[in-house]
């Protein structure tokens, strides 16, 4: 058996994340819980604290899939001598799985339950993906088979996307230790939340720029087991590798 073209795999996953926070929101300010909640406010208390525990335990089991298919396409685009990368690879995909283990604890725990358990995940999950996302647009230069522009788009969208999470930081910083109080607080509230939803979405959406490289994925199931080869691919005349 032959499944060719496995980009639906991250596409599921992008789709599942962004289409459960908007879910989480919804019921968080209809039940009149919070009127602007942080992504972690949504799970609090129920009925959404099951929704939201649903959605980042599912997002926890696709993620590690989605990880090994871009490790699997960058060593057929790499070379046995290319030592270095091979291993730099292997600890991108191990810090995926990070990301992944980091966003289970952040499921299971809310900041109700146990606050430290829980910004540790969610920090972990945050962190440790921007950095897997901004080392891996590097890294598809010249192996990618998008074009160059879309290269370029991709790895801007990972600068903004970890700007936007280093200042959400020292904003959640700012605000736990109260730096700021009364009228201060309510004014730098807003922008530390939409960098909260902005640093969320985009490195969701970031995972679409790949869609060509998994598209060009084969899934094959054989007496011989499971594996995973890259279809080849005819070079555009207009963008060659």
């Amino acid at each position: 058996m032959e499944v060719r073209g496995l980009a639906i795999l991250p596409v599921i996953w992008v789709i599942w994340n962004l289409w459960g926070l908007y879910v989480l929101l919804l019921l968080t300010v209809l039940s009149g819980h919070n009127r602007r909640p942080f992504i972690s406010d949504t799970g609090i208390q129920p009925p959404e604290s099951v929704v939201y525990t649903a959605v980042f335990l599912v997002s926890s089991i696709l993620g590690p899939g989605v990880a090994f298919l871009h490790y699997k396409f960058m060593l057929h685009r790499s070379e046995p001598s290319e030592k270095r990368f091979i291993i730099g690879q292997r600890i991108l995909v191990t810090i995926g799985w990070i990301v992944c283990i980091g966003n289970s604890v952040n499921a299971f725990f809310s900041m109700r339950s146990n606050p430290t358990a829980h910004r540790i995940g969610a920090g972990t999950a945050f962190v440790g993906m921007a950095t897997y996302n901004l080392c891996q647009a590097v890294c598809l230069y010249g192996r990618s088979y998008c074009s160059r522009l879309m290269c370029h788009v991709r790895l801007a969208a990972a600068l903004v996307t970890s700007v936007i999470l280093v200042l959400l930081a020292v904003g959640m910083g700012a605000l736990n230790i109260q730096l700021c109080a009364g009228r201060c607080a309510e004014i730098f509230y807003l922008p530390v939340l939409l960098s909260e939803y902005m640093g969320f979405c985009g490195l969701m959406i970031q995972q679409l720029t790949n869609y060509a490289d998994f598209q060009s994925l084969t899934l094959r199931v054989s007496q011989d087991g499971i594996s995973i080869r890259l279809r080849e691919k005819t070079p555009d005349p207009e963008n060659p590798a």
